[in-house]
């Protein structure tokens, strides 16, 4: 999120991950960029700043992972600035407007966000009528799914890789039972039933 101000700090980061953000850290600093970007473990539905401090909020599969996706996208539009940009990324299904889920799709998506800790999925529709309810303007989304899908199958290839296999192992149970589980997000692609998609917006 972010842009730099008086030259000072460009870009602030959150996530929920105490790992993650230490990585993070590490790396920025390895880019000599850590007096320009900051990181941080927060939640992302009670965003730690104050009303319109960025020009940018840049969310890279995170939507997937909100418990409330209208809250998520409300924090968001608050901490942006009039004439700032929302950039979001995310996992999604398929557009329900001609068609419910079916229970099979219903029982596939079931055991994805069982696999990866998700708490539910929305379609790429559904983040543009919420981001039009909230106040966003000039919303574009885009279906990235197929450039997306074929990095399942190369995920799935690695993931057989004998150095891969003893890492996993090491990892523990829940490493290995995502690793198992890839297969679930490439099926998902190939049926039509799992997204990318993309959306951005600007507030007014």
């Amino acid at each position: 999120m972010g842009g730099c101000r008086n030259q000072g700090i460009c870009a602030a980061g959150i996530t929920l991950s105490p790992v993650q953000a230490q990585r993070a850290r590490e790396r920025a600093a390895a880019a000599d960029l850590a007096n320009r970007v900051t990181f941080q473990v927060a939640d992302a539905l009670v965003m730690p700043f104050p009303d319109a401090a960025f020009d940018l909020v840049w969310s890279l599969e995170s939507g997937e992972h909100m418990p409330d996706k209208a809250q998520f996208l409300q924090e968001c539009y608050r901490v942006l600035q009039p004439g700032g940009t929302l950039l979001m990324a995310t996992w999604c299904h398929r557009p329900i407007d001609s068609q419910p889920l079916t229970p099979d799709e219903q029982q596939h998506l079931q055991k994805i966000y069982d696999v990866y800790c998700l708490p539910y999925v929305i379609s790429l529709p559904e983040y543009g009528e919420i981001a039009q309810t909230i106040g966003f303007q000039s919303i574009r989304t885009a279906d990235w799914s197929e450039a997306v899908a074929p990095f399942w199958n190369v995920v799935i290839d690695s993931a057989l890789n004998p150095t891969t296999i003893v890492g996993l192992i090491q990892s523990g149970w829940t490493t290995i039972q995502a690793a198992l589980s890839l297969g679930l997000m490439s099926r998902g692609y190939q049926q039509g039933l799992v997204k990318f998609g993309v959306l951005s917006a600007t507030k007014s």
